[in-house]
């Protein structure tokens, strides 16, 4: 099975990530193959847990949000297939490694009776399934298969789990069964037909204004008054008001068509670029919009923060500290937060709250970290305090695990999952 997964997603792409209550699925982009999309299915089952590569979703009706999904989500998504081998020396044990070299993500998966679990690693951070059980290196004779050992055919043990699992349910071709390209075409197809209905409707606009005869109507007014007017023009004067009143709205009429017509016109070339982008439907343009998506996301611009705050930039340029002045500051500065910025605060003394704001999957230096736990003492110690020098701790948390106590209005939270620094005065 594992020289089956290693030979079919080569050059593959992770793009789906679906957590279930047994185990986890992950979807790959096969570029250069048919089906396109291929899903591995980590079944964490107890008793009898299995790795399985197929080409449609079993699960797919049985997702839940799994710290572990999430993990992936954020450190693994779009990133491209590299190697899966099995451990060996340490029994049902497979290493799978996706992404670059210098920056991958490392999928351990222990399909081992009684103990299965799924481990995680990208940089420093880490995540498992169940709680890490560390394992002992099995004696060679285990290791070693023997020519009177049953070997089963990969076709047969997919068909027995899924028969164990009850998985012959009719396939129902929906939305959420197509792959990433059909999806994304079907989404080009429905943006295109909403953009040829926007075309045709400048197109008619700029007729009608072309069409309307304020000018010439106006040139009548003042050549001729009322006098032998077309029937048909009745419509653009108000009888009731004076010639010279019609005349000035006939005029200013005429000017506001044409300024409208240029507007328009523009407007229909802008619309005949995206109707041509949005008809090109080759897997190249998918490639390249996925390529889009990425940079866009790794290089989004500094969030805008509002209130009353002091801030510092970081030395890495794309970080910046955020301070309130206000206890009121403060929870609004952490409401704008994102659940990966990280939240500043001195241990056991009151002071503001810091937060920096960082890019997904951004990671802070030890030396800025230290520079914005320095700005906190700075700006929360007293000058009595910070004359007596000393070592102080700084509290340092994720912005999803810190929470305002409800009602409370000095800013007081609540927060979990902490770490703390030492910073010396």
């Amino acid at each position: 099975m594992v020289e089956l997964i290693d030979e079919e997603l080569a050059q593959s792409q992770l793009q789906e990530i679906i957590a279930t209550e047994d185990g986890l699925v992950m979807g790959f982009y096969r570029f250069q193959r048919e089906p396109r999309m291929n899903y591995l299915i980590f079944d964490l089952d107890r008793s009898c847990p299995m790795l399985v590569l197929l080409d449609e979703n079993p699960w797919l009706r049985f997702k839940k949000t799994k710290p572990v999904g999430l993990f992936l989500n954020s450190h693994a998504k779009n990133q491209f297939f590299t190697s899966i081998e099995i451990k060996q020396e340490l029994g049902r044990v497979i290493l799978m490694k996706i992404g670059r070299e210098d920056q991958n993500t490392e999928i351990e998966f222990r399909a081992i009776p009684k103990q299965p679990n799924l481990i995680i690693k990208s940089g420093k951070k880490s995540i498992s399934w169940h709680p890490v059980v560390l394992l002992a290196e099995n004696n060679n004779q285990y290791t070693q298969s023997s020519e009177a050992e049953e070997i089963r055919s990969i076709a047969f043990m997919i068909k027995d789990w899924k028969k164990a699992k009850f998985m012959f349910a009719e396939k129902k071709e929906t939305s959420a069964t197509q792959n990433p390209y059909e999806r994304w075409i079907k989404n080009r197809k429905r943006d295109l037909e909403k953009k040829n209905k926007a075309l045709h409707a400048v197109e008619t606009q700029i007729d009608q204004f072309r069409n309307e005869e304020w000018g010439a109507v106006g040139e009548h007014l003042k050549t001729y008054g009322l006098k032998n007017l077309k029937p048909e023009w009745s419509v653009y004067v108000d009888f009731d008001e004076k010639v010279s009143r019609n005349i000035q709205k006939c005029f200013e009429k005429a000017k506001a068509a044409q300024t409208k017509i240029v507007g328009a016109a523009q407007r229909l070339q802008i619309l005949k670029r995206e109707v041509a982008d949005l008809a090109d439907l080759s897997e190249e343009k998918f490639k390249t919009s996925l390529i889009l998506l990425e940079n866009k996301r790794k290089k989004s611009p500094p969030r805008p923060v509002e209130g009353r705050l002091r801030k510092i930039e970081l030395s890495s340029g794309e970080s910046v500290a955020y301070m309130g002045k206000s206890a009121a500051d403060n929870m609004k500065l952490l409401k704008q937060s994102k659940p990966h910025d990280l939240w500043l605060h001195l241990k056991d003394y009151p002071s503001a709250h810091a937060i920096v704001h960082l890019q997904k999957n951004q990671s802070l230096s030890d030396s800025d970290l230290r520079k914005v736990g320095k700005w906190l003492l700075s700006e929360g110690l007293s000058k009595s305090q910070a004359e007596m020098g000393g070592k102080y701790g700084v509290v340092v948390v994720e912005c999803r695990h810190v929470k305002p106590l409800k009602g409370d209005k000095m800013g007081r939270v609540t927060y979990h999952n902490a770490r703390e620094i030492l910073i010396a005065l």
